[in-house]
């Protein structure tokens, strides 16, 4: 509640506080000192009075006379109640007579024997009269021989008191009101209305409003503070187009750098798909050659008429065997050259149409087996086969594509064998694909971290730390899904996309 409070009145609060409590010292203190004083103007009445009824005692040894003594002195002074002479026994004389003769306190002259005062504050009797009850020794020779007690109305000094602390109250109260005041009108001079201006400042700023140089005469530290803000809105506009420029050639790089990676990853695909193209269609073109050979020999003994019915069966043998294996090469290398050329141009197209998500996770597959084929892996893919979307395939080759390389690169040892799971599922009209590997699995901390860009775990190895943006970036832009990540040490790692189904 306090925080929510103005610095103006947070000031007057806490100087309120201060004032209270300083206030409130000063009439403590004052009521105290005034009280002592009264209590010491009793004690010196009593030790007059001691005096004078010690000196006639001491001459006469009469209690008569201290009687009239007593009486006297009553009748002088009205606030004076009862005035009482102690012996060691009895009370010898008192001005209420009902209590002369009445044995002494016990004990009472042992407690004043060294010449102290006895004090007693009397307050909240039936009467409703503050009294105060004063006892001195009476002495003769030295020797303490009774007791003079003084029973006294202090009504006219505690009404005094009072008096004097409402006056007290009245000055400190009217002082800080109008030291509140002028430290109200001085705090929003100097303070609050030079920040008020600042802040104003601030907000015109803020809203793209022409900015006026903010001119104050006010305290030091103030002027400081608004100069220091000139200063700072004046370089701001520098300073924006620096960093406007600076975030456009960062946009631009990574823009750069993201196209670069799609591209290595189009380069290593054709890299490799030319290497395993190249198998087959040697073996063809081997087994041509072998079948031209057979086929001039066999030519020869024909023109020669030195054919024989086993040269027919060998040379058809031969035939059919050359060309069964011609045609089998040829077929695995167009199965490759026709999933390779999909998965290029749809990598490269960036176009909608409509497919089978398992047949063409397969054909990706097909083009990644170079990769794969390295490694001791098995990649299964697990779902319905009449599963189609109207989406972009080349989104999709890319996310399995660099989900693949991302596990065959982080997840496993270069001996382990691992098992790479995709599955597929459909509810409603929304596509979950589970990619599941047994790898070693991420910490936490990188798992927070896998999506970042240039964020990688094997930059000495020559990772860029794109991969697995560029797999975000395609499934919550291209593909407009969503993709999470769950991994442990250890118990290896799942991505769990899930993306729309459009029928087209």
């Amino acid at each position: 509640m306090f925080q929510k409070l103005s610095l103006q009145l947070k000031i007057l609060i806490l100087v309120t506080i201060v004032t209270v409590l300083m206030t409130s010292i000063i009439v403590w203190f004052d009521t105290h000192t005034l009280r002592k004083t009264v209590e010491e103007t009793y004690v010196g009445q009593l030790d007059g009075m001691k005096t004078a009824i010690n000196g006639r005692y001491e001459e006469s040894h009469n209690i008569v006379d201290v009687q009239q003594i007593f009486d006297y002195i009553q009748y002088k002074n009205p606030n004076v109640l009862q005035l009482t002479l102690y012996g060691k026994d009895a009370v010898l004389a008192s001005t209420d007579r009902d209590r002369i003769g009445t044995p002494s306190p016990p004990e009472l002259l042992d407690i004043i024997k060294f010449d102290e005062t006895l004090v007693k504050h009397i307050r909240n009797e039936k009467d409703g009269i503050p009294k105060d009850r004063l006892t001195a020794p009476l002495k003769e020779d030295g020797v303490t021989i009774g007791a003079i007690e003084l029973l006294i109305n202090t009504s006219d000094s505690a009404a005094l008191i009072t008096n004097r602390t409402q006056i007290i109250i009245i000055v400190a109260l009217a002082a800080s009101l109008l030291l509140l005041f002028v430290l109200s009108f001085i705090i929003r001079q100097l303070l609050i209305r030079p920040l008020l201006k600042i802040r104003e400042a601030a907000n015109s700023f803020k809203n793209g409003l022409d900015y006026k140089e903010i001119k104050l005469n006010a305290s030091y530290e103030i002027t400081e503070v608004a100069s220091a803000f000139n200063n700072m809105v004046s370089d701001l506009d520098g300073r924006y187009n620096e960093l406007e420029l600076a975030m456009k050639t960062i946009k631009q790089t990574q823009k750069q750098l993201v196209e670069s990676e799609k591209m290595v990853a189009l380069g290593n695909l054709v890299a490799g798909v030319s290497h395993e193209i190249n198998t087959p269609i040697g073996i063809g073109v081997t087994a041509v050659s072998y079948m031209d050979e057979k086929n001039r020999a066999f030519q020869a003994l024909f023109l020669e008429n030195k054919m024989k019915k086993s040269d027919l069966d060998d040379y058809l043998k031969i035939i059919g065997e050359t060309t069964g294996m011609i045609q089998t090469n040829l077929q695995r290398a167009s199965e490759l050259i026709k999933s390779f050329k999909q998965v290029a141009v749809d990598r490269s197209a960036q176009t909608k149409r409509k497919f089978k998500i398992k047949s063409y996770i397969q054909e990706v597959l097909i083009s990644l087996q170079p990769n794969i084929k390295k490694t001791k892996h098995q990649v299964i893919v697990q779902g319905e086969e009449d599963i189609q979307l109207y989406n972009d395939p080349g989104a999709i080759s890319q996310v399995v594509t660099n989900l693949i390389m991302n596990s065959i690169i982080h997840a496993y040892s270069n001996t382990a064998e691992g098992i790479i799971k995709i599955e597929l599922n459909r509810h409603l009209n929304e596509l979950t694909i589970r990619y599941s590997d047994d790898g070693k699995g991420m910490s936490p901390e990188v798992m927070e971290q896998i999506f970042n860009p240039f964020f990688t775990t094997n930059r000495s190895g020559g990772g860029t730390g794109l991969g697995m943006h560029i797999v975000y970036n395609l499934v919550t832009q291209s593909l407009a899904g969503t993709i999470r990540c769950e991994s442990k040490v250890g118990f290896g790692t799942r991505f769990i996309i899930q993306i729309p189904i459009n029928e087209g």
